[in-house]
């Protein structure tokens, strides 16, 4: 078997696998040519789902008549010119294939005029030699492809049913349509007008623009944030922890204006949200990350859909911190500026001080009606004063042995104090072990534990990370350590549950993970510590509970992201009772 150099045209269509895997493939490289142009309004018509014909129509700088031949050609760009371009692209397409490919697998025409020429130029790739003629069209650019795969039934059969295509293509209309607010757009579908989206600018018009993509239910849950960490700029869309639910859509990113499926952003979002989402419930948020062009690579994805960070840490702990301080704010606090607005300041989250709270720290859960679970609440209790109305109001009465039910301005609230408590406790837990080095209490008699080989040469690596936490050990044989200290925050039992639970951590190395595990077993303590259902309180001890909870950071939601209160207000008492009607 000898070798052969491949024909151009077979060497097209096998690029072309790469490029165009389906209609929404080409919509997409259309669309973002559109949007390199400087359009300022796009056009898209489809027929069966882009399978028979895709259409796009755009305003933008547009194409001269002796620039069309070259860009149906492979690989030529107007957006790179050195190796040096590479490390800092700043359009969404850049390689110079997408026309060739598409002009390989389908019926290619492009008709366009730039700004400043009186007559335009049109260029058809199929089945005959391309030939550029003059045409009247308006400024801009007009890219038709016909017949997807035609000359290539192989292929073609692996297409899912138009249907299904239109839905990838929605999708992809969508997702550039919320990453360029200021663009105008419009989708037709087998001549049915279905989306039209006027430009806009500001965040009211990117409010508007996201309702009629996603629906009225998905804006409304969600809070605008905004903020900076380490040059990194994020704002978007983020749903509110007490107000999410299983469904996950829209969950996108947007990096530097291009939409990615990227892992590391999706974790970080929802280490943003741990501890403030209820059992399965998930974030839905539609986030923008701005940062230098030189600190991201996006040429790692035949498709560019993911993109490759040059300080992925950085970025992980940035996203994170940024959307974890949205939600520090007290229980039914405004947090932002106004409804539906979070500004994240710069620096690092503020946890409560001592004043006006004097928990101790935490040794043992003890039972549920110790001294040590209220101590707080009679440490913290005041008369309420005549005014003003604090955000959960004054306390009348517990009700059922599990909630207070307080009065403010707006009605009544109702407050889950075993939750509430929970909050407190785990934020007061969190607030001493993210405030190293701990006190170190040293053991009398050292406590050998026996482990695996991975685990012992695990918790060996991250020696230097664990001291900040309190932990004093040594290594006295491959399979056993020996434990002479561990953080006087905790009993020696719950102390080697830990460093057990650590040891089986696969991503120890780094310090996020160590700190979620710890994190995960400070939650479970909080909930033991707690005060627990059918407690009696006074209702000097409910009013102390509702000010802590009230300065407590993520106060609106439990450690296990059950929320902690709810709202009825005087509108809902009136219709209830038919006032007024």
């Amino acid at each position: 078997m000898g070798i052969e150099i491949l024909p151009p045209g077979l060497v097209l269509q096998i690029a072309a696998g790469e490029v165009v895997e389906r209609p929404a493939s080409i919509l997409k490289e259309l669309l973002e040519n559109s949007l390199d142009a400087g359009a300022r309004s796009v056009t898209v018509e489809l027929e069966q789902g882009g399978i028979r014909r895709i259409r796009v129509r755009d305003d933008g700088c547009g194409l001269a008549p002796d620039e069309l031949p070259l860009a149906i050609l492979p690989h030529a760009t107007s957006k790179i010119h050195t190796a040096g371009d590479l490390a800092a692209i700043q359009s969404l397409g850049f390689r110079g294939e997408a026309l060739a490919s598409i002009g390989a697998v389908a019926d290619l025409r492009i008709a366009s005029r730039t700004r400043d020429a009186d007559v335009g130029a049109e260029i058809r790739v199929g089945p005959e030699t391309p030939l550029a003629k003059p045409v009247v069209h308006p400024a801009g650019t007009t890219v038709e492809v016909r017949d997807l795969f035609s000359r290539l039934p192989a292929r073609r059969r692996f297409l899912r049913a138009p249907r299904t295509e239109y839905q990838h293509c929605l999708e992809v209309f969508r997702l550039l349509a919320v990453g360029h607010a200021t663009v105008a757009f419009q989708l037709i579908h087998e001549s049915k007008r279905i989306l039209d989206l006027p430009a806009a600018p500001g965040l009211e018009g990117q409010a508007d623009r996201l309702e009629v993509l996603f629906g009225p239910d998905a804006i409304r849950t969600m809070r605008y944030l905004s903020g900076e960490h380490l040059g990194l700029r994020l704002s978007g869309w983020f749903v509110e922890p007490r107000l999410a639910t299983e469904q996950a859509s829209p969950e996108i990113w947007l990096v530097n204006g291009r939409a990615v499926q990227d892992r590391l952003l999706r974790h970080a979002v929802r280490s943003g949200y741990e501890d403030v989402l209820y059992g399965n419930h998930r974030p839905r948020y539609v986030g923008f990350l701005e940062l230098d062009a030189h600190a991201v690579d996006v040429n790692v994805h035949p498709r560019k859909l993911e993109v490759r960070f040059r300080d992925a840490q950085a970025v992980h702990q940035s996203v994170s911190r940024l959307v974890r301080s949205a939600w520090r704010g007290g229980a039914a606090q405004e947090t932002g500026d106004g409804p539906g607005r979070t500004s994240v300041p710069e620096g690092p989250a503020i946890l409560p001080g001592s004043e006006g709270s004097r928990m101790t720290r935490w040794k043992s859960a003890g039972p549920p009606d110790s001294p040590r679970a209220m101590e707080f609440l009679h440490s913290a209790a005041v008369p309420p004063p005549l005014a003003p109305c604090p955000p959960l109001g004054w306390a009348l009465v517990q009700l059922a042995g599990i909630y207070i039910v307080s009065q403010t301005v707006e009605g009544l609230v109702v407050v889950d104090f075993h939750a509430a408590h929970e909050r407190i406790l785990y934020e007061q837990l969190k607030q001493a072990l993210t405030s190293p080095p701990l006190a170190l209490q040293r053991l009398l008699t050292p406590v050998p534990l026996d482990l695996g080989l991975a685990e012992v040469e695990q918790l060996t690596a991250c020696r230097a990370l664990m001291e900040p936490l309190g932990y004093d050990f040594d290594v006295v044989g491959p399979r056993t350590i020996l434990l002479r200290g561990h953080p006087a925050l905790l009993e020696t039992p719950v102390a080697v549950s830990l460093l057990e639970r650590l040891s089986e951590e696969p991503e120890i190395g780094i310090r996020e993970p160590l700190e979620q595990c710890v994190l995960s077993l400070v939650a479970d303590m909080g909930c033991h510590g707690a005060v627990q259902a059918g407690r009696r309180l006074t209702v000097e001890e409910m009013n102390a509970l509702l000010r802590t909870l009230e300065k407590t950071p993520s106060g609106d939601v439990c450690n296990h992201g059950r929320p902690t209160w709810s709202r009825i207000n005087l509108h809902e008492l009136d219709l209830r009772f038919k006032r007024g009607h």
